[in-house]
């Protein structure tokens, strides 16, 4: 650069020979007085940015001061930069086409460019909340190894069906194979990752949720739910045909052994984790549904099953498998039931409403309606005929036929019994010898056992036949009690008219919480009942696998004095099986679903009836009526993994027009912004078709960019969609 100064100071020649070689090349390729005043004065406010050969100069005839290393690499891309727009200038036209023709030439941007927009054409939108979960690294996977609350949620389903597997293992292994061989365990591809869960809010502002009425609200809710279905492939699904539940175990030989198969398939329930399995209540949602209707036969011979309809509500596992191991063999699994810590089930747990009609007689809350009626009925025989309160009678059902699935079971217990002639004996000879005892206490030897005079003594007509015949107090306490029961539940304030406090209905630890209290605090304190019973969680029906903590299943928790004192929300978590798991469990024939073309059943189906359940438990919840109410506040708010693939796909989705004017406004926008105009037409500063190419060519490169990543087999998700939509602010923040 050639300086005209009026100094006299002489440029300092370097002494260093690299020093006096990058300076040769980096200084004096310009002459200062080819330059336009405007140069001049931006030289004058920023003279290092403006011209760094000048600023060498300068520094190099000891006039100024700076770092030359920067210096020179700012002189070098000026100087080159120069050159190169120089050339392209020059050559305009020849530089567009030489970059679309010369494709094997590494600085043809443009060809390279379209070629990586070919993959654009097998572009996949992954909507897969599971294939999308960001695999953790090596120092986080260190992290969670050490314990934490997440690595506790991630692996606790696992844990529980790890620990349920292990058991079963153990108890397959156990004994003599050769003489006892026990119950088939099928193998199943267990949970899918799929999942739906309910999330209940107060129904009012300041709503303690821990509260009788809230967590009644919620067994409804449950009930409604296990009936939900859908209809597909000629059947009607339910939650119990693909919700994950333990493999039911298949009896080969023995007696009863088609009776068993039969309702161990049906009863086993479905693996839910939810609040109300803290209480009696839990039993209600389990089904099955249908009821199993066993009839009066059966419990001739299974004294332990209930009478009528079986449901998880009146069912003993514990007791009915411990009578059916006195019959016949049954293998290990006996020893499952006990190690799982299966017991009684829900009979022995606290029901929430002790007024409930059903309320089994085992639970620790329960209130014997019979004896509160006979003092029921003393207290309002003393009462004028105008105040006498009258109670609807329950019409008894008379002797009617048995229905044709309790027929159809009964004949094949009976074929199966008269098959074997021990167990025949076994069964006759134990109830005659009951009878006998009953009436005489004169002792019996062991051979009176099996000795009997003619074949009528096997008479099993008589014995499956046999009904027990009520007293007058258990026929009115079947007419009356469950009314009476109504009239408490209206009348709460009228129960110590003919009731003492001790004999009135017990909520969950009624003693342990209003010990010493006065009765005008009672109803203060209910709430404080069913806390206790939830503090540290619940336990499902195997209760020795099956422990759900509390912030699984309540939110907003606070504590007095480590007890809960109130919550916000209940939630119930419901577990999905995977597709084939579904697949295996009709792919035979049933009678629940004999409609079902299984020639055809396949995995596909399966997958299709879960995301179609899902979707309309989704539905139906979101149009649930308590949450249309006037307040338009939400009690039910439910959760499915379709809803987040569903949510995924919603957003997933190309707006081309939306796209295309985003374009389109920053073309316009960045062209409008870089015109100069002069008169009536852009001047020579104005950069109107710079900007245009510059927008058009960042978004091209953008887009390049995306078929780049769908060649190397990266799919496109959610926020791929959203960065395409913000595409067009990229050349518009760079251009301009």
């Amino acid at each position: 650069m050639k300086v005209h100064s009026d100094t006299s100071v002489h440029d300092k020649e370097p002494m260093n020979p690299i020093r006096r070689f990058i300076e040769s090349k980096l200084i004096g390729n310009f002459d200062s007085a080819d330059f336009s005043d405007a140069w001049r004065l931006k030289f004058s406010h920023a003279p290092t940015w403006c011209d760094a050969d000048m600023s060498l100069q300068q520094i190099r005839r000891g006039v100024a001061r700076g770092n030359r290393i920067a210096l020179y690499a700012r002189s070098f891309f000026q100087y080159y930069l120069f050159k190169t727009g120089c050339f392209v200038q020059k050559w305009a036209w020849s530089t567009i086409v030489v970059s679309y023709l010369y494709e094997v030439k590494p600085y043809s941007r443009l060809t390279l460019y379209t070629i990586c927009c070919a993959g654009l054409k097998d572009v996949v939108i992954e909507t897969d909340i599971v294939k999308l979960w960001v695999q953790l690294g090596s120092i986080l996977k260190f992290i969670l190894s050490e314990g934490g609350r997440l690595n506790e949620e991630l692996n606790f389903l696992s844990k529980v069906q790890e620990e349920a597997n292990r058991i079963v293992k153990r108890s397959t292994t156990g004994g003599n194979l050769e003489l006892r061989q026990g119950p088939d365990l099928p193998r199943e591809n267990g949970l899918g990752g799929g999942f739906q869960l309910v999330i209940q809010t107060p129904f009012h502002d300041h709503e303690n949720v821990l509260s009788k009425e809230s967590l009644l609200r919620h067994v409804e809710l449950m009930e409604e739910i296990a009936n939900y279905e859908v209809e597909l492939y000629d059947e009607k699904w339910t939650l119990s045909d693909i919700c994950f539940k333990p493999p039911s175990p298949q009896f080969q030989t023995g007696p009863l052994s088609k009776f068993m198969n039969t309702v161990i398939d049906k009863i086993i329930p479905c693996i839910w984790i939810t609040p109300i399995d803290c209480y009696w209540e839990g039993s209600k949602p389990l089904g099955p549904h249908p009821p199993i209707n066993l009839g009066d036969e059966v419990s001739a011979f299974l004294s332990s099953l209930p009478k009528g309809n079986v449901t998880w509500k009146n069912l003993n596992p514990t007791a009915v498998m411990t009578e059916v191991g006195q019959l016949f063999d049954i293998g290990p699994i006996g020893n499952f039931f006990e190690r799982a810590g299966i017991g009684a089930a829900y009979l022995d747990r606290p029901c929430i409403d002790p007024l409930d009609a059903e309320c089994p007689k085992s639970a620790p809350n329960y209130f014997d309606r019979c004896s509160a009626l006979e003092k029921f009925t003393q207290w309002n025989a003393a009462k004028s005929d105008s105040e006498k309160i009258k109670l609807e009678p329950k019409l008894l059902s008379k002797n009617e036929d048995a229905s044709n699935e309790s027929s159809q079971i009964t004949e094949t217990i009976i074929r199966d019994i008269l098959a074997q002639p021990f167990l025949l004996m076994n069964l006759t000879g134990r109830k005659k010898r009951e009878a006998v005892t009953t009436t005489t206490t004169a002792t019996t030897n062991d051979e009176d056992y099996y000795a009997y005079e003619n074949e009528a003594d096997y008479d099993v007509a008589g014995i499956i036949h046999s009904k027990h015949k009520m007293d007058s107090k258990e026929l009115m306490c079947s007419e009356y009690g469950e009314s009476l029961l109504k009239w408490m539940r209206e009348n709460p304030n009228r129960w110590g008219e003919f009731l003492t406090e001790k004999e009135m209905p017990k909520n969950p630890d009624y003693k342990k919480v209003l010990r010493n209290k006065k009765r005008r605090k009672k109803l203060r304190n209910l709430t404080s009942l069913y806390r206790d019973v939830m503090t540290g969680g619940c336990k499902g029906f195997g209760k020795r696998i099956m422990e759900w903590p509390e912030d699984l299943i309540i939110g907003g928790i606070k504590r007095k004095g480590g007890m809960l004192r109130s919550a916000e929300a209940l939630q119930s978590v419901f577990l999905v099986a995977s597709p084939f798991d579904v697949f295996l469990r009709f792919k035979e024939q049933k009678d629940s679903h004999p409609n079902l073309d299984t020639a055809r059943w396949n995995p596909g189906w399966a997958s299709d009836i879960i995301f179609s359940w899902q979707r309309n438990f989704t539905q139906k919840l979101y149009g649930h009526q308590a949450n249309n109410n006037t307040r338009e506040k939400r009690v039910f708010h439910p959760l499915a993994s379709t809803s987040i693939a569903d949510m995924l796909e919603e957003f997933s989705q190309f707006n081309y027009t939306i796209i295309i004017m985003g374009y389109v406004l920053m073309v316009i926008y960045a062209a409008f912004t870089q015109a100069r105009i002069d008169g009536r037409w852009l001047a020579v500063k104005s950069n109107v078709a710079l900007s245009f190419i510059g927008v058009v060519l960042v978004t091209y490169s953008s887009i390049c960019g995306l078929g780049m990543t769908t060649a190397l087999g990266i799919n496109f998700n959610a926020a791929t969609t959203q960065v395409s939509y913000d595409i067009p602010h990229n050349p518009q923040r760079i251009s301009v």
